[in-house]
């Protein structure tokens, strides 16, 4: 690789020269050296382990190369997946401390896909790897120990029910109070229609229709 230094930076050799009013196409490397391109010689940059730092490159020009040199500098972190994080954050607590799980329905992309063999507290929210669907664990538990204890169990995980019908997720069947359906909360039924819970049940539609309505 062949180049010159011009005002600090780089300008690679090209293609095509004119010498004395001739256009010389792929010149060779010893043609190009004697219009003034030298060899570039790269390093490596020297490691930088905090976020206040950064390596910046220049270039030195010697007698027969050019040879890239390296100065640590400080740095301004970027802010941004700062305060991406510190929004995560704020919208997690927000779904946490309400009764309304839409939020967390919007923002199911955030929760992480369970997986089987951990240490499963109370609380702790996780996808379901075949569905995406959100669910909150009820019992704390060690997957590791307990392979047969998974987020399919709907005693020890419950599914999260919508608001607002355009984020309604399918039904499954309660098993209990924790995840019964309450009033105001949609569901999509079995016929891909939603249905809005008007009273609190853990009846179907087909088992108990005056809870119910189309939404």
């Amino acid at each position: 690789m062949l180049a010159k230094l011009i005002g600090g930076a780089l300008s690679y050799a090209p293609r095509k020269i004119i010498i004395d009013g001739k256009t010389i196409f792929n010149p060779g490397e010893e043609l190009l050296k004697e219009q003034g391109y030298k060899d570039v010689e790269t390093t490596e940059a020297p490691t930088v382990s905090t976020q206040t730092q950064q390596a910046v490159p220049s270039w030195t020009e010697q007698e027969d190369k050019i040879v890239q040199t390296w100065e640590v500098k400080p740095a301004q972190p970027d802010p941004t997946a700062a305060l991406q994080e510190m929004q995560t954050q704020a919208v997690l607590a927000q779904i946490a401390e309400s009764e309304d799980k839409t939020l967390g329905i919007q923002c199911m992309a955030l929760f992480p896909t369970y997986v089987q063999d951990k240490q499963h507290d109370a609380g702790e929210v996780a996808t379901c790897p075949e569905t995406g669907y959100p669910y909150e664990c009820m019992t704390a538990y060690d997957g590791t120990v307990q392979q047969d204890w998974t987020i399919d169990n709907r005693t020890l995980w419950k599914p999260w029910h919508s608001r607002k019908a355009e984020y309604a997720l399918p039904w499954e069947q309660p098993t209990g109070a924790h995840d019964m359906y309450k009033a105001g909360e949609y569901m999509i039924w079995t016929d891909g229609t939603a249905k809005k819970c008007i009273q609190d049940t853990n009846f179907s539609p087909e088992e108990y229709s005056q809870a119910w309505e189309d939404a």
